[in-house]
């Protein structure tokens, strides 16, 4: 039986002497593992569809619950990830979340759609990949069961005060008083995560905040997965 989906490439590896054996998001079919045969070669029709970041229809033959691409149509191939360290690293931490989040046989259409919105955004020149990378990650949060509430601003009549804390129980911003388990963060990382989610924030309290919002939210995904997310934390590096 063959079927039909749209999917991103998370991860190729090296299968027998020209095969290789993909993992593939799919919005419908979550998290895929199919072989491709053949893209070894040379002039092999089907190298493209085995390419990191490629994003296609695919048509798969499933045969005992296993899946082979016997067919691929190519929507993007994300070729500018390649040229820009910062813009690799960043699709690798993005691309190592939604593997790491998904599963196979589920829907996944918001989170395909902001995966996929991520990568055009950081194949444009002038994109800032830190702010890319922290959308994605508040709407992959929120897609997964864990959405953060930056509500706190409005709680407080916009008077944040200097002792605001990040709640990892309840993946909140509050006072020390109402933080059950928590830590203390900086307003630079609240107004940019604010920012980066489309919410008014402060322009004079951004200073340094990209890299501690990244920060805290790799900490939070640690936190309620259990997973390390090494791809993020050495896009965490490049920004220091």
């Amino acid at each position: 039986m063959d079927v039909k989906t749209e999917a991103v490439v998370l991860q190729a590896i090296d299968y027998k002497d020209n095969d290789k054996l993909l993992t593939l998001f799919s919005p419908t079919m979550g998290k895929i593992t199919a072989g491709i045969r053949g893209v070894k070669k040379s002039k092999a029709k089907l190298a493209f569809a085995a390419q990191p970041f490629s994003f296609c229809e695919y048509v798969l033959a499933e045969k005992g619950g296993r899946y082979t691409v016997t067919a691929a149509y190519l929507h993007e191939s994300f070729f500018e990830l390649r040229t820009s360290v910062d813009s690799f690293y960043a699709a690798c931490a993005v691309t190592e979340v939604c593997k790491e989040l998904s599963l196979e046989n589920e829907r996944y259409e918001g989170l395909f759609i902001a995966f996929v919105e991520c990568l055009k955004a950081l194949c444009l020149s002038g994109e800032d990949e830190a702010e890319s990378v922290i959308s994605f990650l508040l709407i992959a949060l929120r897609e997964s069961g864990y959405p953060l509430d930056l509500s706190y601003l409005e709680e407080c009549d916009g008077d944040i005060g200097e002792r605001l804390w990040f709640d990892f129980a309840d993946g909140r911003f509050a006072s020390f008083e109402r933080c059950v388990q928590g830590e203390r963060a900086s307003l630079s990382t609240y107004h940019t995560l604010r920012k980066c989610a489309g919410l008014a924030y402060d322009e004079t309290a951004l200073d340094g905040g990209k890299k501690r919002a990244l920060r805290l939210l790799k900490a939070f995904l640690c936190e309620k997965t259990e997973l390390r997310f090494d791809s993020l934390g050495e896009f965490l590096r490049l920004q220091e």
